[in-house]
This record gives C-alpha cells, structure tokens and sequence, in this order.
C-alpha cells in the first residue's frame, strides 16, 4: 500500500498564438486585418507598447506586473519581416529589464484578397531571474490562416513551442472590421471586435513522496517525480481593437477580457500553484513608420 503527497506541480510551459503574439500585440497592420498585410515598400517601424496586466492565457505571476514593450521592425515589401521587443516589467517592486523576443516571419495575402495569413519563428532571451510566466518558453514556431470577407473574418493557428520539452497549441478567432475613413483627412478610425479560443498542451511534472511499508508498518519515504501532459482548453478572450492611422503615426487600443480554464493546482501547496482568474486589461501602443 502507498499513500501520496504531493510536493509540487511545476507547469513547464502552455501554448497559445499569444493575444496575437506572446507577450503583446507588437504587430499590428495599419488598419488591422482589413488591409494588404505586406507594405508596399520596404518600411522601418518603431514603436512601444504598454499592457496594464501582463499574462499568458490568464496566467498572472504573484506581483502582478504590468509591462513596457518598446520593439523595432523591418518589414520589406515581399512581406519578410524582423522584429526585436524588449520587455520591461512594472511591479511593487520597481520596473526592470526582462526579456528580449525576436520574431522573423512572413505575412501574405492572395491575389482575390480572401486570404491572408503568417508564418513566423520566434526566439527569448531571458533576464536571469525574471518573472514573468511564460519564462520556460525558449522558441516558438506558429503559423496562421485568415479568411477575409465583409461580414466576418475567420481565423485558425497553430504553434509549437519548445522548452525542455515541446508542446502543441491552436487557435480559433472571429473578428469584424469597422472602418471609418477620412475623420479629419488622410487618416482612418479601425475597430475591430474579436473573440478568440485558445487550446494546447501542458506539460507539467509531479514530485511527491510515497511511503513504503512493509506489511502495515511504514519504513522509508522515496521521493517520485513523474511528467505529465494533456491537451486542454487554455482560455477564451474577447478584445476591441481600436487603431487610429495618420500617415504615418498608428495609435492603438486594445481592451480585453481573458477567461483562463484548465489552471494547474496544488492543494494546499499555493507557491507552486498556478496563478489566475477572469481578467480585465488593456494594451496601449504608439507606432510611426520609416
């Protein structure tokens, strides 16, 4: 007979094609999805984005930190694109350096103009001793396909991300583009309301102690580590991009609402425990093009 318990459950990573991208929305087209996503010509992009609750599907650490994501980009007319995002964390215990991501991809659209879609590979470099939650993630490889039309966009992704082990995650989004051209001239109003499901697997290990008995009388306890993993609904959001374009100056708000599920927990191990909950926030982001 063996009894258990459980010491910890560590998550080691869970997937999504992030809110459109894994730490914010750093990438976004002029007027949203409703335009040719490869620029006529070569541009140099630079920006900032700031997000008032950073998280990964819900997923928030314990300081609650919000963050500052200046990034620069180079997009070329045939629709490469490079992209470098430096991410700093606010919390109670001051603002500091995090990470580094960068992002090389592809964006294209058909010929009819009902088709657009991305590919794209990424790559994080951590600061030693950050905390942000999706830290186990070291690469990502994602890949998405939208259907354009007038009444409602339909998008389907799919990524892999690799940390000590690898794990799949997809993606299901609907959207609507609203434009409203010509306000005070030469510029566009774009909202663009949008719901979108996210699923993938978690790996995660269990370490506890299981007691050894030699008929009723315990005489040793042998510390167990097993991994485990599942595929599983991750969260559901519901957004309201709204991007304002003159020229060459893009400004972009993004209310949001997050409903993680499936959230990794311990019983009465807190520390060790996932961190989430229905959550209301926003990004904010100032873009010029070069």
């Amino acid at each position: 007979m063996h009894t258990f318990r459980y010491l910890s459950v560590c998550p080691l990573v869970v997937f999504l094609l992030s809110s459109q991208v894994l730490f914010a929305q750093v990438k976004d087209t002029l007027v949203v999805k409703d335009s040719v996503p490869t620029l006529p010509r070569n541009h140099f992009i630079i920006g900032v984005t700031y997000n008032s609750a950073m998280n990964y599907y819900g997923r928030v650490d314990s300081l609650k930190s919000s963050g500052i994501y200046p990034y620069i980009d180079i997009s070329l007319k045939n629709g490469l694109y490079l992209t470098s995002t430096f991410v700093f964390t606010n919390n109670s215990t001051g603002t500091q350096y995090a990470a580094t991501l960068l992002e090389a991809g592809y964006n294209f659209i058909s010929k009819n103009d009902h088709w657009s879609g991305n590919l794209s590979a990424s790559r994080y470099f951590y600061q030693a001793g950050n905390d942000l939650v999706q830290s186990a993630v070291k690469e990502v490889v994602s890949a998405s396909l939208t259907e354009l039309n007038k009444i409602i966009n339909i998008t389907l992704g799919a990524n892999i991300k690799f940390s000590d082990k690898a794990d799949i995650g997809v993606q299901a989004g609907l959207d609507h583009i609203i434009r409203i051209p010509d306000i005070f001239g030469k510029d566009v109003l774009v909202l663009d309301p949008s719901a979108n499901c996210y699923a993938g697997t978690q790996n995660f290990t269990q370490t506890y102690l299981q007691d050894q008995k030699l008929l009723f009388f315990p005489v040793d306890e042998q510390l167990v580590t097993r991994n485990s993993q599942k595929f599983s609904f991750l969260s559901y959001e519901f957004s309201m991009p709204v991007v304002y374009a003159y020229r060459k100056l893009n400004l972009i708000l993004t209310p949001a609402y997050i409903i993680p599920e499936n959230i990794v927990t311990v019983s009465g191990q807190s520390g060790t425990s996932e961190k989430g909950a229905n959550l209301f926030y926003f990004t904010a982001a100032l873009k010029f093009t070069l």
